[in-house]
């Protein structure tokens, strides 16, 4: 098997937003508490919401390319695999910055080694899915499976 097969990173960036996601949904106080610092009552509420929705919404960019992966293949699957890469980084950054000037990451941000994880298989799903483009070359001996 080759390293960049943009069906196996694409189902392990998937996995990683989907429970990713789900975590993020599940223990959605702490993260709260996490994020935004002391605070209590009705704005603990809020964001408490805000982590819950957050997370249902990564979880579903999960699920969606880990379908990408499965049910596409070839050029199809590459350009599907490139594009929800670089809509799922750009709506989680875009996220945590929109609200960042409210008070989102002064009680600390997610921790650096997960966030690490994630970019590094971001990038090598997005290198994989790039170099993939145009759909395979046909080998000399006319196989063109993965």
């Amino acid at each position: 098997m080759k390293f960049f097969n943009v069906r196996v990173w694409l189902l392990i960036f998937g996995a990683l937003a989907l429970i990713g996601g789900i975590g993020n949904a599940v223990t959605a106080e702490t993260v709260a508490t996490d994020s935004w610092g002391e605070i209590d009552g009705r704005l603990l509420d809020v964001a408490t919401s805000l982590e819950i929705v957050w997370g249902i919404h990564l979880s579903v960019w999960g699920a969606s390319v880990i379908v990408i992966s499965v049910l596409l293949h070839g050029a199809s699957r590459a350009r599907f695999g490139a594009v929800s890469v670089i809509a799922v980084l750009l709506s989680q950054i875009i996220a945590a910055l929109s609200i960042g000037n409210l008070g989102y990451g002064e009680g600390g941000s997610p921790p650096v080694l997960f966030l690490l994880i994630v970019l590094v298989t971001a990038a090598i799903t997005l290198v994989a899915c790039i170099r993939e483009w145009n759909g395979k070359k046909e080998l000399l001996s006319g196989d063109t499976s993965v």
